[in-house]
């Protein structure tokens, strides 16, 4: 799990699943699959990834990450208000303690 951010902007709380990376979007409450994130992780590294605990996670989750900008963010925003592929924290968290083991 990481906590994606640019600069002194926390962006977003991550989880890396196999090949794809899933990002905590406040508005739905749920995560999501992010490519744009995805490819930065794994090649582009423009972001900077703090590794982070599940329960650090849960954490920064609990403590009110920033909505998204709705002007900005609106195609993305709708996506993932009616993607039915989206992860409860809860099962996120269970998937990256599995992979632990």
């Amino acid at each position: 799990m990481f906590l994606v951010s640019q600069g002194e902007r926390r962006i977003w709380v991550a989880a890396v699943l196999g090949e794809d990376v899933y990002c905590f979007v406040p508005d739905t409450g749920r995560f999501h699959r992010n490519d744009g994130v995805r490819d930065d992780f794994f090649m582009e590294q423009e972001l900077e990834y703090e590794a982070v605990t599940v329960g650090g996670a849960r954490r920064l989750i609990e403590g009110g990450l920033p909505a998204l900008d709705p002007e900005v963010m609106a195609d993305h925003l709708a996506e993932w208000r009616a993607d039915a592929r989206a992860l409860e924290p809860e099962q996120v968290f269970a998937s990256v303690v599995a992979d632990l083991r």
